[in-house]
């Protein structure tokens, strides 16, 4: 909620920049805020799906509605950049000059501050929550902070040498960074919903395997990431004369291990004897 509201009152100073100065860099720096308004409501709504509990019909839990979010949100930062480009070409071609330039870049340094000041608070609270829509919120932010930053510093040297053109062409380079940031969040996110390896917890998962006592050998390791818990799932190979009670002791050890590792993990572990694991190993070989 802070955010959001944080969001509006940027986008408001970012437009009364826009008007005090007649820049459209600045139009296109305050329409990327419109931007970080919608996500960041998304977000709260993704974050408050995801924070269910499990039910019939959702046996695995809610977290894939981060992932949704993250992707509607990288499709929306590509619309904005859209919007940047069809309002700059008219001045690429008819440079307009400047109303109060300096006027307009204190009040965009302003809101570029705040900006930076949410953007800092929301990457902190991803890392304690490990939410996936929060990260993708507080970067998304920070490019905002970085495209700002550049886009004052255009506009200053603009107006201090004159050339006008310069003005349609930071719109352009804002529009650009935007396209870059969009197609990267897309990625990301997709590997996610197509239950991708997840790559750095997998490490950590095989460390905890390999330095495991009390059984023979494991395989069939997999893993995938939703939301902000990871799934996995792997074959535990274990002598025939282990009792159930044994075997069972061992799992919640190793369990409990994971955890520590890779916090929310979701380990589901196949127990199986020398016999099943030669067999498993004969159909896999053919």
């Amino acid at each position: 909620m802070l955010v959001i509201a944080g969001g509006i009152f940027i986008f408001i100073l970012k437009l009364i920049a826009y008007f005090i100065s007649n820049s459209i860099a600045l139009l296109s720096d305050a329409m990327e805020s419109i931007i970080n308004i919608v996500a960041s409501i998304m977000m709260i709504s993704a974050l408050t799906i995801a924070a269910r509990s499990k039910d019939k019909n959702h046996e695995y839990g809610h977290q894939k509605a981060e992932n949704i979010s993250a992707l509607v949100e990288g499709i929306l930062i590509m619309v904005a950049a859209v919007l940047i480009v069809e309002a700059t070409i008219g001045r690429l071609f008819n440079p307009v000059g400047f109303n109060d330039i300096n006027l307009g870049l204190v009040v965009s340094l302003c809101a570029t501050s705040l900006n930076g000041i949410l953007a800092i608070i929301m990457l902190r609270e991803s890392k304690k929550s490990r939410s996936m829509a929060l990260e993708g919120d507080a970067k998304h932010l920070f490019s905002d902070v970085m495209s700002s930053v550049g886009v004052v510093i255009g506009l200053f040297i603009a107006s201090i040498t004159g050339i006008l053109i310069i003005d349609p062409l930071i719109a352009l380079v804002v529009a650009a960074l935007l396209i870059r940031m969009g197609v990267s969040v897309i990625l990301k996110t997709s590997k996610d919903l197509m239950d991708s390896t997840v790559v750095d917890a997998e490490k950590s998962i095989v460390a905890v395997l390999e330095r495991t006592q009390g059984y023979l050998e494991y395989h069939d390791l997999k893993t995938r990431r939703s939301g902000n818990k990871v799934f996995m799932e792997v074959h535990l190979c274990l002598d025939g004369n282990v009792s159930v009670k044994e075997a069972h002791e061992l799992t919640d050890k190793i369990g409990m291990e994971l955890n520590l590792v890779v916090p929310g993990i979701e380990p589901n572990i196949h127990i199986e004897d020398q016999t099943q694991c030669q067999k498993e190993k004969a159909q896999s070989n053919k």
